[in-house]
C-alpha cells in the first residue's frame, strides 16, 4: 500500500496530578429494559442505503468550540498552490505493515457523515457500522450481509424518526457482538438500541432491546454514544440535549449505563441496567465521557474507567479520570473521579485544509475519542490544536495508574493535518505499551484518507513512534454540501486489536472517493512488537538539555554490536558513530551538539547483529 513520506514529529514534556474533591454523582439501580425483538439477522430486510445525510436531520454539532474554530479558520492562510491526484509515495520502510483491507460501502453508497466503527471476532468475522448501516464481511473483504439501522426498528417501535450514531464492541471471552444506536433526536422518540448476538454467528439471532433516551423526563433527548465491556458489562455514555437547541446551549449532563451482558447474550424478556449521572465537578456536569475499556479483559479487572476533557476549550489541561468499581449485579458499583493534568495542551483544532481550496473539512472538538486501560496505564488519543504550528494533529496520552501522572504527545506533521483518531492496544499482554493509532488525515496537497501509526515504550522511558503508514489515500475531495463549505468529514473511526492474533490491528476510516463523497475503508496492520520495542533501558544522554559536549552513557545487557545515531525531528540522521563492539559494562561517548540546529532529536541504539532498535532517548538541543 502507499505510505506517509513524512515523519511525525512528537513533542514531550513533563508530568503533574491532582485529585478530586468537589464531585457528585446519583445512581439509579435495576432499570427494568423491555426486550423488543429477536430475529435472525438474514430475516431483517434489505434496503440498499444510497445516500443518507445525517446533518440535514439533525440539530448543527455547534458549541464554543465552533467560535474558537471561526477565529482559528479566518487566520489561517493556504501554504501550497499545488494540488495532486494521488499521495506521492517515498521508497523508504515504515512499520507496522499493511494487511487485507477493503471498501466498506457498497458501490453507489454513501452515508454523511462517516461515523465509522468496526469489530472483529476471533475466526475472521468482521461487523462494520457507519452512520445508518450494518455490514458483515469475511475478513478478506467478502460481503456476508448489508442491513439499515432504521430496518432493525422498524414496525417494533412507536415513533420512529431517525436512526444514526452506531458503535460495536466483539466480547472475546463469550465470542459474541453488542450493536449500540441511537433512534430519535427529541424528546418524544429517543431511544438508546442495544442489540446481542446470541450466538458467535452474527448472521444468526440477535437480542435488541431500547432503552429510554430520556429517562429524567421533560423535553431531552440522548446523542453521541460511546461504548466499552468489561468482564461482565457493557457501558454505554450519552450526552442529554435538550430539544432544538444546540450542543453549548442544550447540553444538560452526560450519563453512564451500566448493563449485565450476559442478561442480553441470553434474550431475556427482561433485562436490568444501573443508571450513573448528575456526574458534576465544581457544581458544573462533565460534557463527552468516553469509555475506557482494559486491553485484554480476560484480566478480569471490576467496573470500568472513564475519560473527558474540556472538550470546547482553546487550550487546557485538564483531564478527567472516571471509575466504576464494581459490575453491575453487585448492587453496590460506586462511582469516582480524580482530577489530573496533562503534561501538555490540548486545544480546539482549526478546520483542516484539503486540495479543493473552497471546502474545508470539520475536525469538531477535543473530547476524547477513544482509549484503553492496560494492567498499569491507560492510553487515550484526541484530536487537538498542534501548538506553534496551528494545524490539527494528534494528543495522544499515557496515564499511570499508580501515580497518577499524565505523559502526552502531540502526532503531527508539517505538511498533514490529522483528526478523529483511535487507540488499539497491538501485540501481546507482555507488550505493556504496544499500540495502533488509527486516524483520517488530509493536506492541501493530498485527498482525505485514512492513516495508521505504531507506538511503544518501556516503563520510564519515552514514547517511541513508527512514520505513518498509510491505510487508504484519497481519491478526491470531499464536497457534498452545496450551500456550506464546511464540508463532514466524519465524527468519529473506528479500531479494534484480534484477540487471537494479537499483533494484527483493523480499523475503519474514511477517504474521498469520487464523486466528491465520503467512502469507508477497512484495513489491518500489523504491529512488529520486536522491532520497535525499547528492551534496554541503560542508554543515559547528559546534560539534557544538551550542552555544548555532551555525553552518552550506555550499558549493554549482554555482548553487542552496536550503533548510535542522532536522529532529528523530519527522521533525518544527523550523526552516527562507528561500529562499536561492547561488553555489558557501561561505556561513555563525547557528542559536540554544537554542530547541530536547535532543535528536538532522538537518540538511538541499533543492534547491528539483530538489526533491531534496543533503545531511544528524546533530548533537546538549546
Amino acid at each position: 500500500m502507499l505510505k506517509a513520506r513524512l515523519f511525525l514529529s512528537v513533542l514531550l514534556m513533563g508530568f503533574c496530578s491532582v485529585s478530586a474533591q468537589n464531585f457528585s454523582y446519583k445512581i439509579q439501580r435495576n432499570i427494568a429494559v423491555a426486550k423488543f425483538r429477536t430475529i435472525r439477522f438474514t430475516d431483517i430486510p434489505e434496503t440498499m442505503a444510497t445516500l443518507v445525510e445525517v446533518e440535514n436531520e439533525a440539530p448543527e454539532p455547534w458549541s464554543d468550540a465552533e467560535k474558537i474554530k471561526e477565529e482559528l479558520d479566518r487566520n489561517r492562510k493556504r501554504r501550497f498552490t499545488q494540488t495532486l491526484n494521488k499521495y506521492q509515495q517515498e521508497p523508504e520502510d515504515v512499520l507496522p505493515a499493511n494487511g487485507k483491507d477493503f471498501d466498506g460501502l457498497p458501490s453507489g453508497s454513501s452515508e454523511i457523515p462517516n461515523d465509522n466503527n468496526m469489530a472483529i471476532s476471533n475466526n475472521g468475522t468482521i461487523i462494520s457500522v457507519i452512520n445508518s448501516s450494518v455490514s458483515i464481511f469475511s475478513s478478506d473483504g467478502n460481503r456476508a450481509a448489508y442491513r439499515t439501522l432504521a430496518n432493525i426498528v422498524s414496525g417494533q417501535l412507536p415513533n420512529l424518526n431517525r436512526t444514526y450514531d452506531p458503535k460495536v464492541v466483539y466480547d472475546p471471552l463469550q465470542d459474541r457482538f453488542i450493536l449500540v444506536f441511537l433512534q430519535g433526536s427529541t424528546s418524544a422518540d429517543t431511544r438508546i438500541i442495544i442489540g446481542f448476538t446470541a450466538t458467535a454467528d452474527p448472521l444468526d439471532v440477535w437480542n435488541f432491546y431500547a432503552v429510554n433516551g430520556n429517562p429524567f423526563g421533560g423535553t431531552k433527548w440522548s446523542d453521541y454514544p460511546i461504548i466499552g465491556i468489561s468482564k461482565e458489562d457493557l457501558y454505554v455514555t450519552v450526552n442529554i440535549l435538550r430539544d432544538n437547541e444546540s450542543w453549548q446551549e442544550g447540553f444538560t449532563q452526560s450519563v453512564i449505563w451500566q448493563v449485565n451482558k450476559a442478561s442480553g447474550y441470553n434474550g431475556l424478556d427482561t433485562i436490568y441496567q444501573d443508571l450513573f449521572h448528575d456526574l458534576t465537578y465544581n457544581n458544573k456536569p462533565i460534557w463527552s465521557i468516553c469509555v475506557v475499556p482494559d486491553d485484554f479483559i480476560s484480566r478480569g479487572r471490576k467496573g470500568m474507567y472513564f475519560l473527558s476533557v474540556r472538550p470546547g476549550d482553546a487550550s487546557n489541561d485538564t483531564l478527567f479520570l472516571h471509575h466504576i468499581d464494581n459490575d453491575q449485579q453487585s448492587g453496590t458499583a460506586k462511582y469516582s473521579l480524580k482530577v489530573l493534568k496533562t503534561s501538555q495542551k490540548y486545544g480546539v483544532p482549526p478546520s483542516a485544509l484539503q486540495p479543493d481550496p473552497t471546502n474545508v473539512l470539520q475536525t469538531n472538538d477535543t473530547r476524547v475519542l477513544s482509549g484503553f486501560a492496560g494492567k498499569d496505564h491507560i492510553q487515550y488519543v484526541q484530536t487537538t490544536i498542534i501548538p506553534g504550528t496551528g494545524v490539527s494533529g494528534i494528543f495522544h496520552g499515557i496515564i499511570d495508574l499508580n501515580t497518577f501522572t499524565v505523559e502526552n504527545n502531540y502526532i503531527t506533521s508539517d505538511t498533514f493535518e490529522y483528526a478523529y483518531p483511535s487507540i488499539s492496544h497491538a501485540g501481546s499482554e507482555e507488550d505493556v505499551y504496544a499500540s495502533v493509532i488509527t486516524f483520517s488525515h488530509v493536506s492541501e496537497l493530498d485527498f482525505p484518507g485514512t492513516s495508521g501509526v505504531f507506538h511503544n515504550k518501556i516503563k520510564g522511558h519515552e514514547s517511541i513512534y513508527s512514520k505513518v503508514v498509510m491505510i487508504r489515500a484519497g481519491e478526491v475531495s470531499i464536497n457534498r454540501l452545496a450551500n456550506d463549505s464546511n464540508e463532514r468529514w466524519g465524527d468519529y473511526t473506528g479500531i479494534q486489536q484480534k484477540y487471537s492474533d494479537p499483533n494484527h490491528v483493523w480499523m475503519s476510516g474514511s477517504y474521498g472517493k469520487s464523486p466528491n463523497r465520503n467512502s469507508v475503508w477497512i484495513g489491518e496492520l500489523i504491529a512488529n512488537t520486536e522491532l520497535n520495542l525499547v528492551s534496554e533501558s541503560a542508554i543515559n544522554f547528559y546534560p539534557n538539555p544538551a550542552a555544548m559536549w555532551s555525553t552518552i552513557s550506555y550499558t549493554p545487557e549482554k555482548d553487542r554490536k552496536v550503533y548510535f545515531a542522532l536522529v532529528d525531528s523530519k527522521g533525518a540522521v544527523v550523526y552516527r558513530s562507528d561500529d562499536l563492539n561492547l561488553q555489558p559494562t557501561t561505556y561513555e561517548y563525547s557528542v559536540n551538539m554544537s554542530q547541530f540546529r536547535a532543535g528536538v532529536y532522538h537518540l538511538v541504539v541499533i543492534d547491528l547483529s539483530e538489526k533491531k532498535k534496543l533503545g531511544s532517548l528524546e533530548i533537546m538541543n538549546p
